[in-house]
C-alpha cells in the first residue's frame, strides 16, 4: 500500500437477481399508473416507471402492493381474481430495457459505426451493435418517425447499451429499442482501498458503514413488507 502498487485484488460482490413478482395472497388485481401496450409478440408490456399492482380483498381493501419495473411483461389483467402464488409480472434481470412508447419508423441519430457504435458478430451469426465511449460532441439517439418524417419520440442511448432495432425498421409500441446491462455487483480493487486505509488511520466515519450483528442467532431472510 505504501508503494502504491495498483493490483486488481479485492472483494467482488453480487446481488440476488430478481426476475418476477408473485402474489402472496388470494385477491383481485388492480393496476395503478401502468401504461400497458401489446407488442408484436403479443406480450403485454408495462411502460410506466412508477407503476404498481395492488391486490385487493372482495371489499376493495388493499392487501398487498408491488412496484412494477419499466418493461416488465404483465402476466395478469386488471380486475382479475388470482390465487396465492400467481405470477404477476416478469422481466429481464440482466438488462435495463429502453422501449418505444409509440409505433413508427426507426432512425439513428449520431449512431455512427466505428465512432459511437461498434458492430460485432457473435459465433451464432447474430450481429451486436453496442454504443461505445466517444469524446466528440455526439449524442447517440434513436428517433421514431411517422410516414411523413415527423419525429414522434426520441430516446437517448447510453454508453454500453446494445441496440436491438435496425435503422429504417417499422416498429410498434412496446418494441425493445436497446438494453443496458444491469449493475448487479462490483469489484473493489486496491485503488478503492487506499482512501479506505486513510479513513481508518484518521478514524473518520466511513461512508458505507458495515451492519454488524449485536446478538447471536439464526439468520433468516425476509421479504420487505410495506406499511
Amino acid at each position: 500500500l505504501t508503494m502504491r502498487t495498483f493490483h486488481i485484488g479485492g472483494v467482488a460482490t453480487r446481488g440476488m437477481e430478481e426476475k418476477d413478482v408473485k402474489s402472496k395472497r388470494d385477491g383481485i388485481v388492480k393496476y395503478i399508473g401502468i401504461n400497458l401496450v401489446v407488442n408484436d409478440a403479443g406480450q403485454r408490456i408495462a411502460l410506466s416507471r412508477n407503476g404498481e399492482i395492488q391486490i385487493l380483498d372482495p371489499k376493495g381493501r388493499e392487501l398487498e402492493k408491488y412496484d412494477i419495473p419499466d418493461g416488465a411483461e404483465m402476466k395478469v389483467e386488471d380486475g382479475q381474481h388470482i390465487a396465492r402464488g400467481t405470477m404477476l409480472c416478469e422481466w429481464d434481470p440482466h438488462n435495463v430495457p429502453i422501449l418505444s412508447e409509440v409505433g413508427g419508423k426507426v432512425r439513428y441519430e449520431d449512431i455512427v459505426e466505428n465512432e459511437t457504435m461498434r458492430i460485432e458478430i457473435d459465433p451464432s451469426g447474430h450481429t451486436r451493435r453496442t454504443i461505445v465511449e466517444h469524446g466528440r460532441d455526439l449524442h447517440p439517439q434513436i428517433l421514431i418517425e411517422d410516414g411523413e418524417g415527423h419525429i414522434l419520440a426520441d430516446y437517448d442511448i447510453p454508453e454500453g447499451a446494445g441496440i436491438e432495432v435496425a435503422e429504417g425498421a417499422m416498429i410498434t409500441a412496446g418494441t425493445l429499442l436497446a438494453k443496458t446491462p444491469r449493475e448487479v455487483g462490483g469489484t473493489q480493487d486496491i485503488t478503492g482501498g487506499l482512501p479506505r486505509v486513510t479513513e481508518l488511520f484518521e478514524a473518520r466515519r466511513p461512508k458505507e458503514p458495515a451492519v454488524i450483528a449485536e446478538i447471536d442467532g439464526r439468520v433468516e431472510l425476509l421479504d420487505e413488507k410495506r406499511r
